[in-house]
């Protein structure tokens, strides 16, 4: 990351499928904390409800300890910076980016060209290409140049791709009136108001593929023009609005899909950003507790992305509990990691420990996420069930796991608590002779804390 942030939270309690209980390991990790030992950004929107003050207060107080970047859902949109020509909105925005820099969080912009929630007085020159084209220029030029410095980065052109096939967007005001040339110059005028902030093309569906037939094939051969043609384009931000459509395995969408369009990416010296993610189950449906875990392995799925491809940095779910979620209007529900009651589900618990035990490739740096960064070897995913980096300071308590007997040293008397996956509580006991049998846990993936006076060690381990 361009910047460290300073961690200002609280611990949290976990309540897992309706069993409130501390939370399952050390009390000042978070999925910000977490995010910021392993160099990327986990973020959450602010919705339109937070910046008119209909939310409880612990909605800020979560959003604000778990996560280091934040967008906002409408606020800095066309219609809402620009409502009548010339004449700019900035209050709402001016909210957010104060919040944010009270709370040492990056800020996203979103979003300066889009085909939607345009306001109307534009389209009076949609016949005049080179009104619109001053209209777009003088927008660009306001709304960055007042928000120079203090927004990251800025999703320049929003879903300018049609959905329907391989081809741009033709029901679009700036693509009607001006051509495909609306998104170079886009680019151009943002990169000469601030030459510092990333800039980024945003779109949905670029997780279903990279053949020339799929919206990311289409893009990935756009992003080469641009990068051959000198357009300053940094990154590619995958909305990932993903449904699962039936109570089965099966998901619109496929994480090995965005991670393959990832690693071409990275041979442009592009980023790949997670910026708009939710994983909802169609309306109506009765959600199971099998369900939500599935959700919640989809969840840490896309996350490995970020985790493991050197040129991806940035995690952000369109939003923070089912309770004030857009995909009502989608009819679907239940896509995001809080409940209605803004207690966490399985898809948090799988987060927080998927970022608890990533273990960086050892003949891999993931480096600051600057625009400039460049492209670094691709990297496969590796097999982390064992080898686990070792969350403490103190070098000499370590474990290790033979069959079912855990070994541990450098501890006199230790306490052992063996967690699943998603966080729950399967084991608990007492070490006094350096070893101790793990009875009655089935074969699988564990976490294991093992605790003596002050000192703490959390590990992962697999039965079998």
């Amino acid at each position: 990351m361009k910047n460290q942030h300073t961690f200002m939270g609280i611990a949290l309690s976990a309540c897992v499928f309706g069993m409130c209980a501390a939370s399952t390991f050390a009390a000042d990790e978070t999925l910000r904390s977490l995010a910021e030992k392993n160099n990327i950004y986990i973020g959450a929107i602010l919705n339109s409800q937070w910046f008119s003050g209909q939310l409880p207060s612990n909605y800020e107080q979560i959003h604000k300890t778990q996560f280091n970047i934040v967008v906002a859902e409408n606020e800095m949109k066309f219609d809402a910076t620009e409502p009548s020509e010339g004449r700019f909105n900035y209050g709402n925005g001016d909210k957010m980016v104060k919040y944010a820099q009270q709370n040492g969080m990056r800020v996203r912009g979103h979003a300066l060209a889009w085909h939607s929630q345009v306001p109307g007085w534009v389209n009076n020159y949609r016949n005049d290409k080179q009104k619109l084209l001053k209209v777009l220029k003088n927008h660009i030029q306001n709304v960055v140049g007042h928000w120079k410095g203090k927004v990251a980065e800025w999703d320049v052109v929003n879903e300018a791709i049609s959905n329907n096939e391989p081809m741009w967007r033709s029901q679009s005001v700036w693509y009607q009136g001006i051509g495909p040339d609306f998104i170079d110059s886009a680019f151009v005028w943002t990169h000469a108001v601030d030459p510092d902030a990333e800039l980024c093309y945003n779109d949905y569906n670029l997780e279903q593929g990279i053949s020339p037939k799929a919206k990311a094939g289409f893009l990935l051969e756009q992003v080469k023009r641009w990068v051959k043609n000198g357009i300053p384009i940094h990154c590619v931000g995958s909305q990932t609005h993903v449904e699962d459509t039936t109570t089965d395995k099966h998901f619109i969408g496929s994480p090995d899909s965005l991670r393959a369009l990832a690693k071409e990416l990275a041979k442009l010296n592009i980023k790949l950003k997670i910026t708009e993610l939710d994983i909802g189950f169609k309306s109506g449906i009765n959600v199971s507790k099998k369900d939500l875990e599935r959700q919640g392995k989809t969840f840490r799925e896309y996350l490995d992305i970020v985790l493991e491809e050197p040129n991806a940095d940035t995690y952000l779910i369109w939003g923070v509990s089912d309770k004030w979620s857009w995909l009502g209007g989608l009819n679907r529900q239940k896509g995001l990691i809080y409940d209605d009651n803004l207690k966490p589900k399985p898809a948090f618990d799988s987060i927080l420990v998927r970022l608890q035990t990533f273990e960086p490739p050892q003949d891999t740096t993931k480096q600051d996420t600057t625009k400039t960064d460049t492209t670094k070897t691709d990297t496969t995913k590796q097999d982390t069930s064992i080898a686990i980096p070792q969350f403490s300071s103190m070098k000499a308590l370590s474990m290790r796991i033979s069959g079912r007997t855990l070994f541990i040293s450098g501890a006199n008397t230790a306490k052992v608590e063996v967690f699943d996956m998603q966080g729950r509580p399967v084991f608990n006991g007492k070490c006094e002779t350096g070893a101790l049998e793990l009875k009655g846990i089935s074969e699988g993936v564990y976490m294991v804390r093992i605790r003596e006076h002050s000192t703490s060690l959390v590990q992962k381990i697999a039965i079998k």
